[in-house]
């Protein structure tokens, strides 16, 4: 009877109603950032990484173990190559804002498989993560918050214009909840893995891998930092174990949430300075968007309820509202009122004399 009840809880809850909205709506906007950042650099070179002139990555690119798209991308025609490349940045542009996110992300994960299959060696790791779960969120509703598609439906719902929706309720939401699971359980699995190779190594259970990490001239964004951080052995010392354990316990320290909220702060630190520091953020940002999932959509609406309190917000607002005219959009010249003649006031004086004078009810 418990396993029933168990099950029937379960079934409750991916049925019912669409969890973790916001999440998905911020996993989308760093999603897009972090694939903008690896395509947009390379246009002036996207012949020489990713085109015609990148046929010495050829052999590597065959070894690919799934499907590559190669005929969307050619490297022996550069006019289609172009024309997808820059659709390619369109469709981008369009997943960050969250325009037609239900038909532009199984189209851009093609493409998007399409040209990293083209070379491999400018990829940090992030590609794989992308592949993986984008394919999860092809499933997902990810413009109910923070979209254009979030706002042209409240535009319609304003307007009574409402559009039928043809798949029921409780598929989409069981296919939303389900690549959230999907998308936990991959991230769960990278952090596990992980911190079970680093606890195989000598330099981190040591307490010395950041200092190694930060002197790779490869990656030194900025010299400087790297070096004024290296200086501090407790630094080194403190930050290495952090990241080690945090990555390495994960899976426990979702079950309590002090644990989880400290081992998200953590771990979203840490990806900070990969990306500040290393100079890695298309990888750091798929990271962040992922460890965005486990956070539930009520404390995203206390934080943005704590944020517009605050006087900078305020003065924020204030200041968009000189810049914008308010009200729908009309000019602020209908919602002026006209200064009444000299007939229309005596006249409304004489009205306003003879009404009777309220009497107080107690």
């Amino acid at each position: 009877m418990k396993l029933n009840d168990l099950f029937d809880r379960w079934l409750r809850w991916l049925t019912s109603t669409e969890h973790n909205l916001r999440s998905f709506a911020v996993l989308r906007i760093l999603f897009g950032v972090g694939l903008l950042m690896t395509v947009v650099p390379s246009i002036a070179d996207r012949s020489m990484i990713w085109g015609a002139a990148s046929f010495w990555v050829d052999p590597e690119a065959s070894r690919r173990g799934y499907v590559t798209f190669d005929v969307l991308l050619p490297k022996d025609n550069p006019v289609l190559f172009d024309l997808v490349f820059f659709g390619l940045i369109g469709l981008m542009v369009l997943f960050t804002i969250g325009l037609g996110t239900r038909v532009v992300t199984p189209i851009m994960l093609i493409l998007v498989v399409s040209l990293q299959s083209n070379n491999g060696f400018v990829l940090n790791g992030g590609d794989t993560l992308y592949r993986i779960t984008l394919l999860f969120l092809v499933f997902a509703n990810l413009s109910a918050h923070y979209s254009v598609d979030s706002w042209l439906r409240d535009r319609r719902r304003r307007t009574s214009s409402a559009r039928r929706r043809w798949i029921p309720a409780h598929i989409r939401n069981a296919a939303h909840n389900a690549a959230l699971v999907l998308c936990c359980f991959q991230i769960i699995v990278v952090y596990t893995v992980s911190g079970v190779w680093k606890l195989t190594g000598e330099a981190w259970p040591a307490g010395t891998a950041l200092f190694y990490s930060l002197r790779i001239d490869a990656f030194m964004v900025f010299p400087m930092v790297n070096e004024l951080i290296w200086q501090s052995s407790l630094l080194i010392y403190v930050a290495t174990f952090i990241a080690l354990w945090s990555q390495t316990l994960f899976p426990i320290a979702l079950l309590w949430r002090p644990s989880r909220i400290f081992v998200l702060v953590a771990l979203v630190f840490m990806h900070s300075g990969i990306g500040l520091l290393l100079g890695l953020w298309p990888f750091s940002l798929a990271m962040i968007a992922l460890d965005m999932l486990f956070i539930r959509d009520k404390t995203w609406v206390s934080v943005t309820g704590w944020v517009r309190s605050t006087a900078l917000w305020r003065r924020a607002d204030d200041l968009v509202g000189r810049m914008l005219p308010r009200g729908g959009g009309r000019s602020t010249r209908s919602t002026e009122r006209k200064a009444p003649t000299p007939s229309e006031a005596s006249a409304s004086d004489e009205s306003t004399s003879k009404e009777p004078i309220p009497t107080p009810v107690s």
